[in-house]
């Protein structure tokens, strides 16, 4: 698990340092770097994984990772400013560094209070990977007995923002070699993760079914349905025998079972969300936040988000929220929300999403994080 994500010149997080939980929740106002917080990790997680490619337009696979390139006139500003990112996990500390040259990561290496990038924590030697930029090859020198046990935290993030309408897609089948995922982060490929769960795992396709009954009193039944010899679509049938395809499901009920997928998948290191509560029912919040708490406990995967609702923040504990601020002169700053002053005075008469609320102006959230009154 990670413990602890660090950020330097990453977009608007110009020195940033989050303490992090299994489950954890970012608040906080508009373009505070709630979303870049999730890249950043996100992307240090996939390069510990494997590294970026870029296609032949010079885009980067499987995802941008918001990393500088050598201008058009290959000359460096006299100037650079290096990207740092780093996460703490249990046994160590993973970074990557990167400037207008190319990118270098270290595992088991700690970032330190002089001008100086790293402190090492042993006299061994460090694994160290270097990525050239413009080409995208990796090299790799030294080992450490931990890089094993830093790397196994950091296996792979899945990163979810849902669009109802890539939910809607027909898509293709899941071979029975290949991973149980979404194929973007908007979530297309929906039916086919079905039609896997369906057919690997004997129980879960009912339960989700019983769920589904349950949350939404219309349904009957939820069908995987052929629409040709290598594409499905989702269908529902209603109690009054009507079936509808997925271009005609509510908002609602697609995203319900995008969350409700995501426990049966192949379960990743670390689960990114943004803002789960998007087009759900107020009632159905709380229930998408026990499925993400489940897969917590399941799996031992972790899971961050950013949300605006106090309804996802009232299902999450105090140490599991930390409020997100950003001025021009410092950048973004992360505080756990229990940290706040007055917080356990405050406590006893708010719940913690209406705290946030009451307590928070949605631009600075300055009388939250300075004790004064709303």
């Amino acid at each position: 698990m990670i413990h602890t994500f660090y950020a330097r010149n990453y977009g608007c997080l110009v020195d940033t340092e989050a303490s992090l939980t299994p489950l954890h929740a970012f608040i906080g106002p508009n373009d505070s770097g709630k979303s870049t917080l999730l890249h950043g990790v996100r992307t240090v997680v996939q390069f510990a994984g494997s590294g970026f490619q870029q296609d032949n337009k010079g885009r980067w696979e499987p995802f941008d990772p918001y990393l500088p390139t050598l201008p058009s006139s290959q000359e460096l500003p006299q100037t650079p400013h290096d990207i740092l990112l780093e996460c703490g996990v249990d046994g160590g500390w993973y970074a990557i560094k990167t400037g207008l040259r190319g990118l270098e990561d270290r595992a088991g290496e700690r970032r330190s209070s002089d001008t100086s990038l790293y402190r090492d924590r042993s006299s061994d030697p460090r694994p160290r990977r270097w990525l050239d930029i413009g080409t995208g090859t990796v090299a790799q020198e030294g080992k450490h007995p931990s890089e094993q046990q830093i790397l196994s935290q950091l296996r792979q993030a899945r990163l979810v923002r849902f669009d109802p309408d890539a939910l809607r897609e027909p898509s293709g089948l899941i071979p029975e070699t290949q991973p149980v995922g979404f194929v973007d982060d908007r979530g297309y490929g929906l039916a086919g993760i079905y039609f896997a769960i369906r057919n690997r795992n004997d129980d879960a396709f009912p339960r989700i079914v019983d769920d589904v009954r349950r949350h939404f009193p219309t349904i009957k039944g939820l069908r995987v349905k052929a629409v040709t010899s290598s594409k499905v679509v989702l269908e529902v049938e209603l109690v009054n025998g009507a079936r509808v395809e997925a271009a005609r499901l509510s908002e609602g009920l697609l995203y319900y079972l995008a969350f409700a997928a995501l426990r049966y998948m192949d379960p990743v290191s670390l689960l990114l969300v943004e803002e789960p509560e998007n087009g759900l029912h107020p009632a159905r919040i709380a229930e998408v936040m026990r499925i993400l708490r489940a897969i917590v406990e399941e799996s031992g995967t972790q899971v961050l988000m950013a949300t605006h609702s106090p309804l996802v923040v009232n299902e999450l504990k105090p140490d599991e929220v930390s409020v997100v601020t950003r001025t021009p002169e410092e950048g973004t700053r992360v505080k756990r929300i229990k940290d706040t002053p007055d917080f356990e005075e405050r406590s006893k008469v708010y719940a913690l999403g209406e705290l946030w609320i009451a307590y928070a102006n949605g631009e600075d959230e300055a009388p939250l994080l300075e004790g004064t009154e709303p």
